[in-house]
């Protein structure tokens, strides 16, 4: 039996209170299996990845008669950390405790106000769920101390910014970051950063990976600075089935 491409986004379902499915078609072999399993899906909302430029699934769903959002694409950066461990290691980064949780709220709050994701691309989706969405992924990873962690940065004792990480055993992907509007161009998220690079090689952590949305052209600015190299990006669709009764034109 093949392997379900698409699986269950409970976090978005019950945000959104509908029912959510998601998944990420990688190569040419699923992309049959994929418009058949998205076409089929029994849910309002389906979001899905391919790789940039690969336009055979969201065509095919088209031509199907779905209506298919392009909702953003998404660009991965990387480096190996294997020769990191010479670098410095911030004194004002150190991983989050359960005492944070109120202050990373605060940045989240402020820094992904009117941020443009791909849930923004969807008319349907409630701007205020959406913020409070990025509120929830930043507090996710703050409890759980072996396959993921959060790191804070502060500035004159106080907590300025944030970054989580989810952790395997040969890789530490950087999942939502931020630094508090009031506290900007002050080195915090280069910082951030640095310690976290450093924190990993040390450990035989062997890559670092993070992405973003192809506009935020600052961050990718930052990661190049830092060492980071674009591998690999994605386009993300929505498939919203309500479209077809609101009369909402695209």
């Amino acid at each position: 039996m093949t392997e379900s491409i698409l699986s269950a986004s409970p976090f978005d379902s019950k945000r959104f209170g509908i029912n959510v499915i998601r998944g990420t078609i990688e190569g040419h072999l699923e992309q049959g299996q994929a418009v058949s399993e998205i076409d089929q899906a029994p849910a309002e909302l389906v979001i899905f990845r391919v790789p940039a430029g690969e336009t055979f699934v969201p065509s095919s769903l088209a031509r199907m008669g779905h209506t298919i959002i392009h909702a953003d694409t998404l660009v991965y950066y990387g480096m190996d950390l294997e020769r990191m461990t010479s670098l410095e290691s911030p004194a004002n980064v150190r991983q989050a405790t359960a005492e944070d949780g109120e202050a990373i709220s605060l940045i989240a709050r402020n820094s992904f106000a009117g941020y443009r994701s791909h849930y923004s691309a969807n008319p349907l989706l409630s701007p205020q769920l959406v913020h409070a969405g990025y509120v929830e992924w930043a507090l996710s990873r703050l409890d759980i101390q072996q396959l993921a962690s959060t790191w804070v940065a502060e500035f004159d004792s106080e907590v300025a910014g944030f970054a989580t990480c989810d952790v395997q055993s040969d890789q530490v992907e950087i999942v939502l970051n931020a630094v508090h509007p009031n506290f900007e161009r002050r080195g915090l998220y280069a910082a951030l950063l640095q310690k976290i690079i450093r924190h990993y090689a040390d450990r035989s952590v062997r890559r670092l990976i993070i992405s973003t949305q192809i506009w935020n052209y600052t961050v990718q600015r930052q990661w190049t600075k830092a060492g980071l190299q674009l591998f690999k990006a994605y386009d993300t669709y929505h498939l919203d089935r309500r479209l077809a009764t609101t009369g909402i034109k695209l």
